[in-house]
């Protein structure tokens, strides 16, 4: 089993619950995350194009034409553009990926990343629904600017007091979420056994 295949996949397999759950651990680091995913996706695709590329040829021959060699920089920076825009149409094609299975991981991988950034706007749409006060104090926690030993000092209560506070606030999210997160579901979040299929 490839690294890649390690990597992609496993929040196609969460539940609706575990998704908002996952998302909420990892909301201080939200954009890095998405991001990072994206362009982990994206240097897949030039790599795999690039292996195909000298698959065909002797990769240690350097082929001159009309008197210069060929523009690498240029090259890479069009490798790196079609890459990115392979996420505008949300999938990868035959012209851009020949390798059917490699096709199927890249596909694969980019549903994800869509359901990833999708389930962090819904998500988002639920924070905004709570109450302010509770809106700012999830916030807070979700952030890491604020423990639970720090929000039951601000409230003057218990340690596990402010724990079970803080559930019961984390539970309306996943109840305000959960709609939307199952509406990925049955479109674009559809789970890696279908996509793959």
């Amino acid at each position: 089993m490839s690294t890649e295949r390690r990597l992609f996949g496993f929040y196609l397999d969460m539940t609706v619950k575990q998704r908002i759950h996952h998302l909420m651990g990892h909301y201080q680091h939200r954009d890095y995350y998405e991001q990072a995913y994206r362009r982990y996706i994206e240097g897949l695709i030039v790599d795999i194009r690039s292996y195909e590329r000298s698959r065909g040829s002797d990769a240690g021959v350097r082929i001159m034409s009309g008197g210069s060699f060929s523009d690498i920089t240029s090259r890479n920076a069009d490798e790196a553009l079609l890459a990115s825009r392979a996420f505008d149409s949300g999938t990868v094609s035959e012209t851009v990926v020949k390798d059917k299975e490699d096709r199927l991981m890249i596909n694969a991988a980019m549903s994800e990343w869509l359901l990833i950034r999708d389930d962090y706007d819904s998500l988002n749409r639920a924070l905004w629904m709570l109450e302010p006060s509770e809106h700012d104090l999830i916030m807070d926690f979700l952030s890491r600017k604020k423990s639970y030993k720090d929000i039951a000092d601000d409230f003057m209560i218990e340690y596990d007091s402010a724990r079970k506070k803080l559930q019961r606030i984390r539970s309306r999210v996943v109840k305000l979420a959960a709609p939307d997160f199952e509406r990925h579901c049955s479109g674009r979040g559809r789970r890696r056994s279908e996509v793959a299929g």
